[in-house]
């Protein structure tokens, strides 16, 4: 009974070590998400008048959700255009060119985050200007 006993402390010891790692090891999506954005985002700026980016919206943007507009605005800088989508939902835009060309031209990316009344993301849209 005895031997038992050890042989389920030293199973449990076993699992507890394995699962230690992945315990520690929480990843922040989110931030991993906005700090690819914002690098995208400074080479967009930076770019020569005319010269297109080769931004591609994110394909996952459900980490964005829930997070702050000063979480937001610490990674992206300020907004380049902001909104009223009614009731209390504000929308910031960061558009994905050179500064000259932000406004005006066809098939830029934008990004639009949707915040509600808590000033959380509720919503991301992410397309190319028309």
């Amino acid at each position: 009974m005895r031997n038992s006993r050890t042989m389920r402390l030293r199973h449990l010891l076993c699992l507890m070590l394995l699962a230690s790692p992945a315990l520690a090891e929480t990843v922040d999506n989110c931030a991993t998400v906005l700090g690819s954005m914002s690098v995208e985002l400074r080479v967009a700026r930076s770019l020569p008048p005319g010269k297109t980016t080769t931004f591609r919206c994110p394909e996952d943007t459900g980490p964005l959700l829930g997070a702050s507009k000063q979480r937001i605005v610490n990674s992206l800088g300020a907004p380049d255009a902001t909104g009223n989508a009614g009731g209390s939902v504000i929308e910031w835009s960061y558009f994905f060119a050179s500064s000259a060309d932000q406004r005006g031209i066809a098939g830029v990316p934008e990004l639009t985050f949707s915040f509600d009344e808590q000033q959380l993301v509720s919503s991301v849209r992410c397309q190319r200007t028309r």
